[in-house]
């Protein structure tokens, strides 16, 4: 959500890009752990063969849709709450997206924002995995973005304001 200030007149909800390029991409989770749970499956199959009595398929069916259900909810949920993209015309920060045009100014990663300083994307604060980079909007407040690899996105963010300001 956006700050109490009167931010959120012109951020809106959602996060599909609006058909302009991407200059930066984060998914906020890998697919991978998903597979968890039929490997585990597969595993136990095999094992279950080796020993004497025979296989029991089904227990092993069980045991990994139990573990495929809450990993496949839990990385689809951090694949929203946690993605980032920047296209040609706004920033997505989870589930909130930022015209570009209402950043005025950006500060280099340097650990400051992820404190004291509201982030972008409904989040109480940065998440300790996440490097912070602070934007001030068009308004004069500060808020905290966010990435994995904060440095590409401050680069990525810094060359936007580049390109917007006149040449002299």
């Amino acid at each position: 959500m956006e700050a109490g200030d009167g931010a959120e007149r012109s951020s809106t909800r959602g996060g599909e890009p609006d058909g302009g390029s991407v200059r930066f991409a984060e998914a906020g989770a890998p697919w991978w752990p998903v597979l968890i749970g039929p490997v585990v499956a597969l595993g136990g199959v095999a094992l279950d063969r080796l020993a004497p009595g025979g296989a029991t398929p089904w227990a092993w069916v069980v045991i990994g849709a139990v573990l495929l259900a809450p990993i496949a909810l839990i990385v689809r949920v951090r694949r929203r709450l946690l993605k980032v993209r920047v296209t040609d015309t706004e920033l997505v920060q989870g589930e909130e997206t930022v015209p570009l045009s209402r950043i005025v100014g950006v500060r280099p990663p340097d650990g400051s924002g992820r404190f004291g300083i509201k982030p972008f994307g409904d989040h109480p604060s940065v998440l300790r995995h996440l490097g912070a980079v602070v934007v001030t909007l068009d308004d004069g407040t500060k808020r905290a973005a966010w990435a994995r690899d904060a440095d590409g996105l401050h680069t990525t963010l810094a060359s936007v304001l580049a390109q917007r300001e006149p040449s002299s």
